[in-house]
């Protein structure tokens, strides 16, 4: 009878032990499928859009749902709604993974206003801005303070929080931070200089801490936030090529900026597949006349004979007369500059070619008269520059316009109840004065800019670009 038991026993714990063995394999291939189901796109959009372009109508189409699909899971929605406005003549299963992605667009835009509303009410008690307001540089600075301090005041509850301003010309940035935090401050904004946003970055950041220049390293609880020249031109890129243009000329001035501002055009005209036909750079001693002329491919026959032609009153063909290789110009100027370089263009049979520019071609202020020779320029910039004239301030111009830092300090002081809101939806946008405000993986306060077009010495903004 004990032999029998044993047995039972031993049948029993082998049937357990199987029993246990299937429920894991169970758990796992259910695992696996959910993995699968959470990410089933392996490619990068980008690979999927390239792809698509070779491809015939119903595997287009069917590459351009997954670009879509792979964008929203990157948190890039507004790419993949762009994609998915474009698609027709879907078949059945095409048309109900469209319907999915775009219900899936929905619930990112119109998330619960609850799940956020009661971290928008938690505002700093005390804030501080670390900013140049004496020396050389205290006309950027002061911009700055300037449109911080007015959304600070036009605030419901500026009665209840108190800002102190430090000075960064006269003491270390470092270790203006540090006396901040001590004197209580729970929110920090700046440095504004590139050199000081180093060091402090370096700084353990007790509090949320906004920078206002790019660093190479940040903190949990630091941000990037400043006026990024090279992001600019990534959306320059990328909005030329949406617009169907394939083919780009660079015109760039030679040194740091420059080159930094032309990687950043580079980097997402390539990867989106477009060519780039040839670049040329120029300094202050460049004869912008013979050298436009030259990188064009007019000859000095052709220019000698449309000179003719314009004082005698003959019409001027452009079409045969310069290279043929360009769809396409980015121009990369301040605006003194692009003022001498837009006629030269005009006068060199380019004029049919769409020029595209970052807002450095733009002075931020109104000026008619001279601004006529920017007609035509395509620019990105702040929805606050459109809105508001403010007048020109008398400093150098790679210094950026005083309406630009003005939006930049009101956008910083409403960052304070808005990190939190970026944090938790990071797929959601938040329409500031300087952009469409948006928080990235690397800690970066992003932008997305609107668009402007110079049209009788006037900046105007518009959707309609070309």
């Amino acid at each position: 009878m004990l032999v029998n038991w044993l047995d039972l026993k031993i049948i029993f714990l082998f049937i357990a032990i199987f029993l246990l063995s299937s429920c894991t394999k169970a758990v796992e291939t259910h695992r696996q499928m959910v993995n699968q189901a959470a990410a089933p796109y392996t490619l990068p959009a980008t690979t999927y859009l390239a792809m698509s372009k070779s491809q015939p109508s119903n595997e287009k189409q069917g590459l351009l749902i997954m670009a879509a699909g792979r964008s929203i899971s990157d948190g890039q929605w507004q790419d993949a709604e762009h994609i998915l406005t474009q698609l027709s003549n879907l078949s059945a299963a095409q048309q109900q993974e469209k319907s999915m992605l775009l219900a899936k667009i929905d619930v990112i835009r119109q998330e619960p206003r609850a799940v956020i509303k009661p971290h928008l009410e938690d505002s700093p008690r005390q804030m501080a801005i670390l900013l140049p307001l004496t020396g050389p540089l205290a006309g950027p600075g002061n911009a700055v303070r300037d449109g911080f301090m007015a959304a600070h005041q036009a605030s419901m509850v500026s009665h209840d929080i108190s800002v102190r301003a430090y000075d960064t010309a006269a003491a270390e940035a470092d270790l203006l931070y540090e006396q901040a935090v001590a004197d209580g401050a729970e929110y920090v904004v700046g440095p504004l200089l590139k050199n000081d946003v180093a060091k402090v970055a370096n700084l353990y950041h007790p509090i949320p801490t906004v920078l206002l220049n790019d660093s190479d390293r940040v903190s949990n609880n630091a941000y990037r936030f400043g006026l990024s020249p090279a992001n600019e031109a990534s959306q320059v890129a990328a909005k030329a090529y949406n617009n169907g243009l394939r083919r780009a000329l660079i015109i760039a001035p030679s040194g740091a900026w420059g080159d930094e501002v032309v990687a950043g055009f580079l980097s997402q005209w390539q990867q989106n597949g477009a060519y780039l036909a040839d670049k040329f750079s120029y300094n202050d001693s460049t004869d912008l006349n013979q050298a436009l002329r030259t990188f064009l491919h007019v000859s000095e026959k052709e220019a000698t004979q449309k000179q003719f032609k314009a004082v005698v009153g003959q019409e001027v063909s452009h079409v045969a007369k310069r290279r043929q290789d360009f769809d396409m110009i980015f121009l990369l100027a301040y605006h003194s500059k692009a003022r001498q370089i837009m006629p030269l263009l005009r006068y060199y049979f380019a004029s049919d070619v769409p020029v595209f520019a970052t807002s450095a071609v733009y002075a931020g202020s109104m000026n008619t008269m001279r601004d006529k020779d920017l007609d035509g320029i395509i620019f990105c910039d702040m929805p606050w520059v459109f809105n508001n004239q403010l007048a020109h301030k008398n400093w150098p111009e790679q210094w950026n316009s005083y309406s630009r830092l003005y939006a930049l300090g009101m956008d910083s002081y409403a960052l304070a109840t808005q990190l939190t809101q970026l944090s938790a939806l990071p797929n959601r946008g938040i329409s500031n004065n300087s952009g469409i405000l948006y928080l990235n993986a690397a800690q970066q306060v992003g932008r997305e800019l609107t668009w402007g077009k110079f049209k009788g010495g006037i900046a105007h903004q518009t959707t309609d670009i070309l």
